[in-house]
């Protein structure tokens, strides 16, 4: 099936009205601009979390071939290191889906540095968004490991990927996406018409138990159309 080229400026008016449609962000402080389907994102947010929302919704425009984030967090008042950790900490401790005990946190000039072990893929990325929700984060740095509390074969694990890729609409042809698992750790390699097909495949891979981590090595070919 084929795909209508779009231009730059139909891009960045779609990316635009996205922003700008998204009550999560305060879209007059961003800035976008576009040059051959490559989408840069400028300006300033009060939240860590709003530069990656804005990120995320480029990216569902169609046309985007890539974007840049380029975003800064602004904090709309200072707050000291230890204010921040003490947030963040008791951020993690009422999210039922974290165990705090197996996670430590630092704080150094805003930036939140996240390290210790998690039983899943949920869990560490649930860590990853309580620190980027915590008023004067400006960076994140999510050094927490995954160690499955549930031990499964590598041969399980492979099926339940290609099983999970199968089921997933985003995707268009499964077949075009191999998939390789050593010791929990998968690795995708093969081709994906879209940028979103190749986000959808590693969120596929991150969520099916027993995995630990996931190598992305698919790259945006479209195929053309018969």
């Amino acid at each position: 099936m084929s795909t209508a080229i779009r231009s730059d400026e139909q891009i960045a008016t779609d990316v635009r009205d996205t922003l700008k449609w998204d009550t999560r962000l305060q879209d007059g402080n961003i800035h976008v601009d576009v040059f051959d389907g490559i989408v840069t994102l400028t300006g300033n947010v009060r939240l860590l979390a709003e530069s990656s929302i804005a990120a995320d919704d480029a990216w569902r425009v169609k046309g985007v071939r890539q974007v840049i984030n380029n975003i800064a967090v602004s904090p709309s008042a200072e707050r000291s290191d230890a204010d921040i950790a003490a947030d963040v900490v008791n951020a993690l401790k009422y999210d039922n889906r974290v165990d705090l005990k197996s996670i430590v946190v630092q704080v150094a000039g805003g930036v939140v540095t996240l390290t210790g072990t998690a039983g899943s893929t949920i869990e560490r990325r649930a860590a990853d968004e309580d620190a980027w929700y915590t008023p004067g984060v400006i960076a994140v740095s999510n050094q927490i490991e995954v160690s499955p509390t549930k031990q499964r074969p590598d041969g399980e694990i492979l099926t339940g990927v290609r099983e999970a890729l199968t089921r997933d609409a985003r995707i268009v042809d499964a077949t075009r996406i191999s998939v390789s698992v050593d010791h929990g750790k998968v690795t995708l390699t093969g081709g994906v018409d879209r940028p979103d097909e190749r986000r959808a495949a590693e969120e596929d891979a991150w969520f099916t138990a027993g995995v630990s981590s996931v190598t992305n090595n698919l790259t945006i070919s479209p195929l053309a159309p018969e």
